[in-house]
């Protein structure tokens, strides 16, 4: 850790973007066959062609560690100097009982880093980068994090369900994000996240905890919709109002107005609703990225790989406002507010 050198502690910025998407692919027409549900449900009603899918052997720690090696290399900041690791995954680690974060410590060097894990499904992403900027500013020791969102989500599907065909589009991949105390360009202004827990059990894997430890049935080991007719109606009435308000809120505690927004980055969801977000809000079409067609949902992964993709098209320009907002199983939603300098 270098204690010398000057730098204005009031900010944190991300330093680089990394990523990395295994090469496997599920198209909408395979789908489609595992499920009996039209190929034009997928490709034309949800809008996904194709997703990535990792292979047997290949695990969430492993993605993770390809894209914290990818964004340390980008960042220019050797493994020794990364005082935080939080990993920050919506699904299964690669053992029930075990630490993804310390594996990805050991497998990168970064040899003095304190590693640990954030869950809270698809704004894990979000709520990761918030805490370590946190962390940051309050322990003047730390100067460097790195943010990991990994997942294979794809094994937890059960494509023989109907009622579960919302997941459907979850996919597998990783990335990961260099924080900088100091780092006045890409700076991190505020976040916002609320939660209503009154739909906590409406999307769960039944089997493997303490209520139900192992069922007979392998269906239960899999993602599970519960009342399916029941979840849609509810979140025609919370769901956009929800989004709205964290997106708004955030923008509020930055000093910001929806006026001065450039890009808003979401969690992938079908047509419609990513729709309904931007009309809501009164952006444009232009104002987002949409990668759910080549890439399905990647859980808390996909609001940086959005700004990853959107740094690549030259979608961000210095002293643009960038909003990242996702909504996540709970259910919660949350607003990560930056500008990019």
């Amino acid at each position: 850790m270098d204690f010398d050198s000057p730098m204005d502690t009031q900010y944190v910025g991300i330093k680089a973007i990394g990523y990395y998407l295994p090469g496997g692919v599920m198209t909408g027409h395979d789908m489609a066959e595992l499920s009996g549900i039209p190929a034009s449900v997928f490709v034309e009603e949800i809008g996904i062609v194709q997703k990535p899918v990792a292979g047997a052997d290949e695990h969430p720690s492993e993605m993770g560690v390809r894209a914290a090696l990818d964004a340390i290399g980008k960042a220019g900041v050797p493994p020794s100097a990364i005082d935080l690791i939080a990993y920050c995954g919506a699904g299964d680690y690669d053992y029930r009982f075990w630490s993804p974060a310390a594996k990805i410590q050991d497998a990168i060097g970064a040899r003095g880093a304190f590693a640990f894990e954030i869950r809270n499904f698809c704004n894990s992403g979000n709520l990761g980068i918030h805490i370590c900027r946190n962390m940051l500013l309050t322990d003047s020791a730390y100067r460097h994090a790195l943010v990991v969102c990994s997942d294979k989500l794809s094994h937890l599907l059960n494509y023989a369900n109907p009622d579960c065909l919302s997941t459907f589009v979850m996919a597998d991949g990783a990335a990961a994000v260099v924080l900088e105390k100091g780092e006045q360009s890409n700076r991190i202004l505020a976040y916002h996240g609320m939660t209503d827990g009154s739909l906590a059990d409406f999307l769960k894997i039944p089997s493997g905890g303490t209520r139900a430890p192992e069922g007979a049935d392998g269906a239960h080991h899999l993602l599970n919709v519960d009342n399916p007719k029941e979840l849609n109606r509810i979140f025609s009435e919370l769901y956009l109002k929800n989004y709205q308000l964290v997106v708004r809120a955030s923008l509020e505690k930055s000093g910001c107005r929806l006026d001065d927004v450039r890009l808003l980055l979401t969690n992938q969801v079908k047509k419609s609703l990513a729709l309904q977000i931007l009309a809501a809000l009164s952006l444009t079409e232009e104002q987002t990225l949409v990668t759910l067609p080549e890439l399905g949902h990647l859980g808390p992964a996909d609001t940086l790989l959005g700004l990853a993709k959107s740094l690549e098209a030259g979608k961000v320009n210095s002293g643009d406002i960038v909003v990242l907002a996702s909504s996540a199983a709970g259910f919660s939603w949350a607003a990560l507010t930056l500008q990019w300098l």
